[in-house]
């Protein structure tokens, strides 16, 4: 039945609503927030103690603000509406542990939209059975948090950037536990709320909490670089009826950060972790002890240094981190051409100083016979200067792509669209002479025919080819064992990879250092699995008996070479052309008139015209008799198949 406020008897009483009748609700908050219209789907033995009133049935001349509980003429208190649910949590039902306990009160809260709480637990009292009250989680009345000083109380000032709440609203729910001979039994002390269930439980804070396997998958997941979002999904994937939201993930992700830091600061816990994974690390500091520089290089970076130590590539990049250091990275490449990270270095500022300082923080590293022939760069006035003083024997080369970028930036404007397609052409064919002769005739050539372009010509000259022409034409750099490396993308490439990785600017160094650290166990995987791809497999296109001495000692990219040399041999022998040697020169592999004569008598290249570097088909280092020995045993091999073969 209906009743109307005004004549409704319950008025200054407690209204009690009982869930076990069916109905069909729907709450409409008035203007104060206290009272609620409820629709109720009529039915047998149905709710009759529940206030309801439609507004067009409200009595006329009602001047109260509808939505309000009425019963006093001035300061009208607000009468809550009690949800009875003390048959729901009534259970003969004997629990065997503690924890199986906990889990049905949760469970069945759960189910009613209601959040159960352990509000006290007594397990250690003498002389006194275990036991345990459960409330709901607004229970309670809110207190302000003060602090005393000279034994006054003093309320705390709450910060202004921050806005608090409570939810606590002297709910009256109570249960309790007992544990007996048997195990643990239950009872309703109070199974009413003063408050209405749950419409979804993703609003409260304790179901979303994650358990100790949740919790675990969590750390994994973070520690192999998932992103919260992800891993938010991954709970959902797992449990339909998980109400977990993404600020619980941010927020166990954080505790766990704080628990593995053990109250270290963000320097002493990278120096824990950079000494506990064996990473070879130096750092300077100011007279007031703030870090200045710092050097770190991975464990794997010697051994594979070792390994492949000619050719270097190093570039500064920035915005990796929110102290505005600079972050210079040192690469190499191996000989399937992959790139490996050498060092990670953040300076202080790009000086010359700073760079020998790394520098020589990294030779430190590398054996007396492995230092690097050739390191290639942009034009970094201070780190050339640095790479002559701690490498002087070493060739820096300067990356074509930046020289071609400052071309353009500065000579583009001189230009309509068509004389600067012919200027870029010129200029092209000027770095890409094969001798000195070809060299002088291109550049006459080119101030020739722009001589209408005095100050274009005069950049390019005074500002490259005058100064470092040997360090990035082609009648210079051919005759450098570069193998193929003239321009810094492989540090360009690391730099992307490593900005992917790190996904925002604002970085700590130990956050860095964290995910560098999951990129490089990453790419020394990578590495390693294309060395051992070379050892035991062999492409169809190296099956003729030219390769026969090469496969599975020389990498599968150092034959690619030798192949397209090998099929320039009947044009050079047919023309009587000139062979220029350049991958001789530059890559250590023989040239198309040095493979001739085998091809002529179809007879296997020997091992000794291939430069070590594309053999090292291992990381660790072979002893040169053993190596030998290897070889020998390896041309006896294919000399008793060609015997086979002829029987």
């Amino acid at each position: 039945m209906e009743t109307s406020i005004a004549s409704s008897p319950s008025i200054g009483k407690e209204e009690v609503f009982n869930p076990t009748y069916e109905s069909n609700v729907h709450f409409d908050w008035g203007f104060e927030g206290c009272a609620m219209e409820m629709e109720v789907d009529k039915e047998e033995g149905a709710m009759d103690n529940v206030v309801s009133e439609p507004r067009s049935q409200q009595q006329e001349g009602d001047t109260s603000t509808f939505g309000s509980y009425v019963g006093h003429a001035t300061n009208p208190t607000p009468t809550p509406t009690l949800y009875d649910y003390t048959e729901h949590f009534t259970t003969d039902k004997v629990f065997s542990s503690e924890k199986e306990l906990v889990e049905w009160t949760r469970c069945t809260g759960k189910r009613y939209g209601f959040v159960i709480i352990i509000k006290a637990s007594e397990k250690f009292i003498k002389n006194r059975k275990p036991r345990m009250r459960f409330s709901c989680e607004r229970s309670g009345k809110y207190r302000k948090f003060v602090k005393k000083s000279l034994g006054e109380e003093v309320a705390v000032k709450k910060r202004a950037t921050r806005s608090t709440g409570t939810k606590k609203i002297e709910c009256p729910f109570l249960l309790k536990g007992v544990k007996g001979n048997d195990g643990w039994t239950v009872s309703v002390h109070n199974g009413t709320h003063n408050h209405p269930p749950a419409v979804y439980l993703e609003g409260h804070s304790y179901p979303g909490r994650l358990s100790a396997d949740q919790t675990a998958m969590l750390v994994d997941l973070s520690v192999s670089m998932v992103k919260p979002k992800q891993i938010l999904s991954q709970l959902k994937g797992n449990d339909p009826s998980n109400v977990t939201t993404i600020k619980h993930v941010y927020n166990a992700r954080h505790k766990y950060r704080v628990i593995e830091k053990a109250g270290r600061t963000q320097m002493q816990h990278l120096m824990a972790q950079l000494q506990h994974f064996s990473y070879v690390n130096w750092d300077r500091s100011d007279k007031d002890r703030n870090v200045t520089d710092l050097f770190w290089a991975p464990p794997c970076a010697g051994e594979m240094l070792r390994a492949f130590p000619r050719v270097l590539m190093m570039d500064c990049t920035y915005k990796t981190n929110r102290y505005r250091f600079p972050l210079l990275q040192i690469v190499g490449v191996t000989c399937t051409e992959l790139t490996f990270n050498v060092a990670f270095a953040f300076i202080e500022c790009e000086k010359e100083e700073n760079y020998t300082w790394v520098l020589e923080k990294l030779k430190g590293m590398m054996d007396a016979d492995t230092l690097p022939v050739v390191i290639v760069t942009d034009r970094e006035l201070a780190l050339m200067n640095a790479i002559r003083s701690v490498f002087p024997h070493a060739t820096n080369l300067l990356c074509r792509f930046h020289i071609s970028k400052n071309v353009l930036a500065k000579c583009r404007k001189m230009f309509d669209d068509k004389t600067w397609e012919e200027f870029s052409c010129s200029w092209g064919l000027v770095v890409l002479s094969a001798s000195v002769t070809q060299y002088e005739e291109r550049l006459r050539a080119l101030k020739r025919d722009f001589q209408m372009f005095p100050t274009a010509l005069d950049y390019v000259e005074k500002n490259w080819l005058i100064p470092y022409k040997e360090r990035f034409v082609g009648a210079w750099t051919d005759k450098v064992m570069h193998f193929g490396n003239l321009i810094s993308n492989r540090a360009e490439s690391a730099h992307a990879a490593l900005k992917h990785q790190l996904e925002h600017s604002q970085c700590n160094f130990d956050n860095i250092w964290e995910k560098m650290h999951r990129l490089i166990q990453l790419q020394e995987t990578e590495v390693k699995a294309s060395l051992e791809k070379n050892l035991t497999s062999v492409p169809h296109e190296f099956r003729s008996p030219l390769f026969e001495m090469l496969r599975g000692v020389v990498s599968k990219n150092g034959m690619t070479h030798v192949l397209a040399a090998s099929r320039q041999v009947e044009w050079i022998v047919e023309s009587n052309h000139a062979c220029e040697c350049a991958l001789r020169y530059t890559h250590g592999l023989p040239c198309a008139h040095e493979i001739a004569p085998y091809k002529t008598k179809n007879i296997p290249l020997p091992l000794e015209l291939i430069h070590d570097h594309w053999k090292r088909l291992s990381l660790v280092q072979i002893h040169t008799l053993e190596f030998e020995i290897y070889k020998d045993f390896h041309i006896l091999m294919y000399e008793v198949d060609v015997i086979f073969q002829i029987l």
